[in-house]
């Protein structure tokens, strides 16, 4: 008895062919986008926040924070207990004491009808978490392909309440050749903590939707937030607030007397990835001068 083992190798997302290989495909009128890991250009733009609303991440925190906001008083006895988390036996039996003494208080608060209608079927909750994120992440890869109804100027809002995108729609038409330069940024978080962005699921969605007609480069992202896409200095600087005197981190003011323009800190590195992309296009996989590492500029980083 003899038996056939084989193993399922998982394609890679990334493409291995070169810029320079696609210089046939531009001429045949493919879409190229240049996307940041924060934002993409023309102008495609997508906030994180916007990003976990259409999941449906941020419904449990609104959920706890209305319950709060009726129990006050509850609420504020609750957070001053003492932590069960110490190794000084002492104050381990100090808050034990404490939650016994505020027993009625404690099963009050979290017996309410309100809040265990909410969470009890935390199941439930999941899958439509589930669900709402496959939506919010097709609905943004459809704006890189077919473009969106949050873009439709027939979808403009009369009042100036907060627009959220509808559920995507199955678009009749075939997705178009497209090519993505995406910038190699650091994916999963940010270095000061912040919410990362769903780069990697995108990137996925993004071939499982549009199979053969897509194509993902790698972009190398250095000094694409520090110069400036039209001059092409690095002679850029953060604007100041005239009251409080703060640095805007994500706006930048070019500093040059011919240029003189205001940036938006993630929009300006997503075209700076664009045009990195298509010089190496048109220049056999070479880089732009200002872009190379070690390049000499007249001035320092921002």
């Amino acid at each position: 008895m003899s038996f056939l083992f084989t193993q399922t190798v998982k394609r890679s997302l990334a493409t291995t062919k070169s810029p320079s290989d696609s210089m046939d495909d531009i001429r045949n009128g493919c879409d190229i986008w240049g996307v940041d890991p924060d934002a993409s250009g023309r102008q495609r733009t997508t906030s994180l926040d916007e990003y976990y609303h259409l999941c449906g991440y941020n419904n449990p925190h609104f959920i706890r924070k209305k319950h709060q906001e009726q129990h006050t008083t509850q609420f504020l006895k609750i957070s001053n207990l003492s932590s069960l988390k110490t190794t000084n036996s002492a104050e381990f039996a100090k808050a034990c004491q404490e939650r016994l003494g505020l027993y009625d208080v404690i099963t009050s608060y979290y017996n309410e009808k309100c809040l265990q209608a909410k969470f009890c079927r935390s199941s439930k909750l999941k899958l439509q978490c589930y669900i709402r994120k496959q939506k919010g992440v097709h609905e943004i890869c459809k704006r890189l392909i077919h473009g969106s109804v949050k873009y439709n100027e027939k979808a403009s809002a009369e009042n100036e309440s907060k627009y959220c995108p509808p559920a995507p729609l199955d678009h009749p038409d075939k997705p178009r050749k497209t090519i993505i330069a995406f910038g190699d940024g650091m994916f999963n978080s940010s270095p000061r903590g912040n919410r990362g962005a769903p780069v990697r699921l995108m990137k996925k969605t993004l071939q499982k939707y549009c199979g053969n007609q897509l194509e993902i480069f790698m972009v190398d992202e250095y000094l694409t937030s520090q110069i400036c896409n039209r001059c092409k200095n690095r002679n850029m600087d953060n604007v100041v607030t005239e009251k409080s005197k703060r640095r805007v981190h994500t706006v930048l003011k070019c500093k040059q007397n011919t240029c003189n323009i205001v940036w938006n800190h993630d929009i300006m590195a997503a075209h700076n990835i664009l045009d990195i992309f298509l010089f190496a296009v048109r220049n056999n996989n070479r880089r732009l001068d200002v872009f190379m590492q070690g390049a000499t500029n007249d001035q320092p980083s921002v």
